[in-house]
């Protein structure tokens, strides 16, 4: 009895302090890297929402509704900054890591290993700290799969929860749920006519369902009507989710500029996240096991790689949805392997040695060079002279107030993340520079071929700003109006046009 109580309380210890090094990892200097433009849109989103009461879910923009409003609630408690923009994705990522911490599994070994792994994953920590949609959507997955994990050791009514939260959070946030049921399908159809007949049997399927699982059917049902209809003022949003399917398979196979060769994941898995390529490697022999478990899991993460290495459309921050299955079966392997003695310690050896090269990606990518360009994780992001223009700007209004009423305009065709960046501007104007210059702008952001188009139209002088502002495109060009900015703190790139210089 002794021994019993001292391992539960190491065991607490170990998640208590696992707990906390996640937390930690997920929060520290949460803004330490300039807006990605994909953030800025999620928080217009959510700044849209204050004047329509309700988010309208839009089928072309292909995400559902559940993390805007999770936004609002953290904006609501915190107020409007990046912080709490990527504060929701935190959560979900240490959610994502605890989560193995309960028993859902009797295979205590894998839990814990998955969870460890998921902690040195830069993918996860990443992508964590950063809001967009990826790290709560990962979250519904692994809940999905540990439900049907959990069915194959212990059919119950815990495993069809788990199975039923999954899917509706899933739906909730992207479409591409519809990738990972079809796979998991391809993965349950590995175990054969006759496995898969007696595993899911009529009978142990009303067995298991039980009134508690009816109840929670219902709530979770209710709960994505109200979401998807901004809680019954707008019903089209239902039609609208099945609409969606169009423009997203249209974007996926057109690539809207985001083409990637067939190998791109297992090259960014090569450069970002070797431990998961050495979970692809082992997913293959995972395909012939006679576990159930580790046999469908291999199917499904394979699968997986196969389908988003197919389609044309590829950001990088998908990957989360790729990695975490191969982190699974890897555990199930380092499971097999600690148990024969011989293997335990070349297995170990080779597991450590790979998990330096994940802890290096992980440090380099999140805190010491966030915005290393070099680094397969940093994509299309927002620079750091963007991220000193907007502290310029927004330090200079906060000093000055008056400001705030001065009439800007974002003129570029790439207006991303201004809108969100001086949401608190009262007089902004979206018509590009070379169609319509509003007149005395005390800003104005303009496409370089305006350039000198816009330097004869100026009627008073101006800094005139050569500027990069967002990774992988041309320079923009940005005016300052020199009555309203006297002095800034520029010196590349500037020169004085309008007006008498």
């Amino acid at each position: 009895m002794k021994s019993a109580k001292v391992t539960q309380y190491y065991g607490t210890l170990f998640w208590l302090a696992l707990l906390l090094l996640t937390v930690v990892t997920r929060f520290y200097d949460l803004g330490n890297k300039p807006i990605h433009f994909d953030e800025s849109i999620n928080g217009w989103f959510v700044i849209q929402m204050k004047s329509w009461g309700y988010y309208k879910y839009d089928p072309n923009n292909y995400h559902g509704p559940l993390l805007f409003y999770l936004i609002q609630v953290f904006e609501f408690l915190w107020g409007k900054s990046l912080e709490t923009l990527r504060a929701v994705p935190a959560v979900f990522s240490v959610f994502s890591i605890m989560l193995f911490a309960f028993p859902v599994l009797k295979n205590r070994f894998v839990l814990t290993a998955t969870s460890l792994l998921l902690l040195i994953s830069p993918a996860f920590l990443f992508f964590g700290r950063s809001g967009i949609h990826e790290s709560p959507f990962v979250f519904f997955q692994l809940l999905f799969a540990m439900g049907f994990l959990r069915w194959f050791e212990k059919p119950d009514s815990k495993a069809w929860a788990l199975v039923l939260t999954g899917v509706v959070g899933m739906m909730t946030l992207k479409e591409t749920f519809t990738i990972t049921g079809f796979c998991w399908l391809l993965g349950l159809l590995a175990l054969g006519p006759s496995t898969l007949k007696q595993t899911f049997s009529w009978t142990q399927l009303k067995r298991t369902w039980s009134k508690k699982t009816t109840l929670l059917t219902i709530v979770l049902l209710i709960l994505f009507v109200q979401l998807f209809t901004g809680f019954f003022q707008n019903m089209t949003g239902l039609a609208d989710f099945a609409k969606a399917i169009v423009p997203w398979l249209k974007t996926g196979v057109h690539g809207k500029g985001h083409e990637k060769e067939f190998l791109y994941w297992v090259k960014v898995m090569w450069q970002a996240e070797p431990l998961a390529l050495l979970g692809v490697i082992l997913s293959f022999a995972g395909l012939f096991s006679k576990q159930q478990s580790l046999r469908v899991l291999s199917v499904f993460s394979l699968s997986q790689l196969l389908i988003y290495s197919l389609i044309p459309y590829k950001t990088v921050w998908c990957i989360l949805s790729l990695v975490w299955g191969f982190y699974l079966v890897l555990a199930f392997y380092l499971q097999m392997l600690f148990a024969n003695t011989k293997m335990k310690v070349v297995s170990l050896a080779v597991v450590t040695v790979v998990s330096l090269f994940n802890l290096r990606s992980m440090y380099a990518s999140s805190y010491a060079h966030p915005l290393d360009f070099d680094h397969p994780y940093i994509y299309v992001n927002s620079t750091y002279d963007l991220e000193n223009l907007q502290r310029f700007i927004l330090d200079e209004a906060r000093k000055r107030p008056e400001l705030f009423l001065q009439p800007v305009q974002i003129g570029m065709k790439e207006q991303w993340p201004w809108p969100w960046v001086l949401r608190s501007f009262q007089s902004l104007d979206y018509n590009l520079c070379a169609k319509n210059l509003i007149e005395g702008a005390s800003i104005y952001f303009c496409d370089v071929t305006d350039g000198l188009d816009v330097d004869r139209a100026l009627h008073e002088p101006y800094w005139k700003l050569q500027i990069v502002l967002r990774q992988s495109r041309e320079p923009s060009i940005v005016y300052l109006k020199q009555s309203v900015f006297p002095k800034i703190p520029f010196q590349n790139n500037v020169e004085a046009v309008g007006g008498e210089e």
